[in-house]
Parts: structure tokens; C-alpha cells; sequence
């Protein structure tokens, strides 16, 4: 486990901000660093990873920094009763959230964890397969029985994406996650979903729930339609967690995934951040946050399970 820092990025960010931090430590900004000390990971290949951090005992076990996507283990009742419930992180953004994340409020009302960005999630239709079927303007339409199994999202090994299962679920309850189940075919990683979608492949289905970034890199882009739901993208968020009683080091990595420089980066890659001096290179469109409620007040752990199994209900369903 790094000392300093351990970065689980989503693809489209982990390229941009790992060349940025190189390039400062090649010019001598961070030659404190060791830099065996700093690991800068694609998140998804840390699924063996998330499922040791209900292990954690001591904040000494803990890098100073860390950065993982959507509602992880993190989130879940053992790790959040041994660090997060006694202010063992500190929110490190030391600025008002823009507009945009203000109206729903994303900015952690307990301020222990920092929000930097989310990667919005939209919906993409396949104009060609869809035929005559209308294209999906809100998420509560993917349960038309015409899409039946003719949807793909994010998916694992029987395990799909939970901030899109927490969030309808918290949205439209329960009953629309066994509803979504029975027109998912199955479940992809987004840039499997990106080369696939507007094909003749017989893997390619008519709609897809992915990345606003993994949309706007579809290749055959012509040939789809790109969805931003009525009630909003899903905000699947990308948290830091600081130590509050981290060192000068630990202060400055935290500055640096805060600073308008990173922030901009995370615009740059359709993954809209709260920080005030940005330049939006996404639709100033709503977003769709299941709310700090689940977070802080509810077990997670369980209502993801929970949210799993309402969709696999329907996904599993024959006939």
C-alpha cells in the first residue's frame, strides 16, 4: 500500500492526471515524494482491492490520500465506523461548489469526504436497431416492454453498476430496478459498449446506459443517438479522501486533485467538476444525485445488495 497516495481513477482520468503529475515531478515540484510511494491505478481493475477495505483497522494502514469512484467499500458500515465516522478525512476543497452542483447538492454536508468530480451517465439508442420504437427521453422509459433485453450497461460478473441501481432505485424505487433488469441483455465495460454500439455486431443492442465520455467516443457516432435524460445524468461522483492530519505532502497531493488545474482536466475528459473557474465542456444539463441520505444514513452496503438483487430479479427472468 503507497504511503502518500493511492489513485483508483476512472479510465478517461487516470492518463490525464498521472502525465500532469509526472511532468510536475520531472520539473522538481515534487521531489519530496518517494515515488514509490504514489500509485496512480485504473479503477477498474481494482476489484480485488475494494474487497480488502473492510479489513482496515488502523488510519496508520491508509495512504494519506485516496481516490475512488462511485459508492465503493469505502462507503460500507465497517470502514465508515473505524475512520469515516470519527473524522479521520477532511473535506480538502476549500471552495464554494459552482452552480451546477450547488442545486443538488453534492458537496458532502458532513465534509468528510471531497468531492472532485462525476462522471455523468447517459443514455445512447442505436437509431437503426430501435426501428420504429421511440428513442428514451427519461430513465423510467427504459422499462417499456418493446426494450426488452435490447439495453446494455456497466456490468461484472453478475454485478452491475451500483451508483445507476442506488440512484433509480432511490429515484423510482424498487419495483423500476426489477423492471431496468428485464431489458438489460448484459452487462459491458463502457468501452466495450462504445465499440460495439451503431455495429452489425450480434453482441450490439439497441440502447446502452454509459459515460457521457465513452458516448462522445463511440465510432460510429453517426449512427446513434446520444440521451441526456429528463430528470438528469446519473452522477456517479469521484471522491478524495484526505487525511486531516495529513503532512505538508499530503496537503499538497490534496491541493492538486482540488486545484483548477486538475479540475479542468476532469471538464476536459465530459466529467463536470464543482470547482468555480472551470470551463464546462459538458451540457449544462441537470444531474441526477441519489442524495447524501443513503450515504450517511442508511447502510449502503445493504441497499447496494439490496438494489443488486431487485435487478436481478428481472434480469434473470426467461421468456
Amino acid at each position: 500500500m503507497p504511503r502518500h497516495l493511492l489513485a483508483m481513477l476512472p479510465c478517461p482520468l487516470k492518463v490525464p492526471l498521472e502525465e500532469t503529475f509526472v511532468r510536475q515531478q520531472n520539473e522538481g515540484l515534487w521531489s519530496e515524494l518517494d515515488p514509490q510511494e504514489v500509485a496512480f491505478e485504473g479503477n477498474a481493475n481494482q476489484h480485488d482491492f475494494y474487497k480488502t477495505v473492510d479489513g482496515f483497522e488502523s488510519e496508520d494502514e491508509l495512504p494519506e490520500a485516496v481516490i475512488t469512484p462511485g459508492i465503493s467499500s469505502f462507503f460500507h458500515q465497517s470502514f465508515r465506523t473505524r475512520f469515516l465516522d470519527h473524522d479521520v478525512f477532511a473535506d480538502a476543497a476549500d471552495y464554494t461548489p459552482n452552480a451546477r452542483f450547488t442545486e443538488i447538492g453534492m458537496k458532502d454536508p458532513l465534509g468528510r469526504v471531497t468531492l472532485l468530480c462525476v462522471n455523468p451517465l447517459v443514455i445512447v439508442a442505436d437509431k437503426a436497431r430501435l426501428g420504429g420504437l421511440p428513442e428514451p427521453r427519461s430513465w423510467s422509459d427504459l422499462l417499456n416492454p418493446a426494450y426488452k433485453k435490447q439495453v446494455t450497461m456497466r456490468g461484472h460478473k453478475g454485478s452491475f453498476c451500483e451508483t445507476v441501481l442506488l440512484t433509480i432505485g432511490q429515484s423510482f424505487g424498487q419495483e423500476m430496478l426489477t423492471g431496468l433488469g428485464r431489458s438489460v441483455r448484459q452487462g459491458l465495460h463502457p468501452g466495450q459498449m462504445a465499440k460495439l454500439a451503431g455495429t452489425d455486431s450480434e453482441d450490439a443492442t439497441a440502447l446502452y446506459v454509459m459515460p457521457y465520455f465513452y458516448a462522445n467516443n463511440i465510432r460510429k457516432k453517426e449512427k446513434v443517438s446520444i440521451i441526456w435524460p429528463e430528470e438528469g445524468a446519473i452522477a456517479s461522483p469521484v471522491f478524495l479522501l484526505a487525511k486531516r492530519q495529513a503532512s505538508e505532502s499530503g496537503r499538497r497531493l490534496a491541493d492538486f486533485f482540488t486545484g483548477a488545474e486538475s479540475a479542468q482536466l476532469y471538464e476536459d475528459a465530459f466529467f463536470p467538476s464543482p470547482h468555480p473557474s472551470v470551463q464546462t465542456s459538458v451540457p449544462d444539463r441537470k444531474l441526477l444525485w441519489m442524495g447524501w441520505d443513503l450515504v450517511w444514513n442508511r447502510d449502503i452496503q445493504k441497499l447496494t445488495d439490496e438494489a443488486n438483487a431487485a435487478f436481478l430479479r428481472g434480469f434473470k427472468q426467461e421468456g
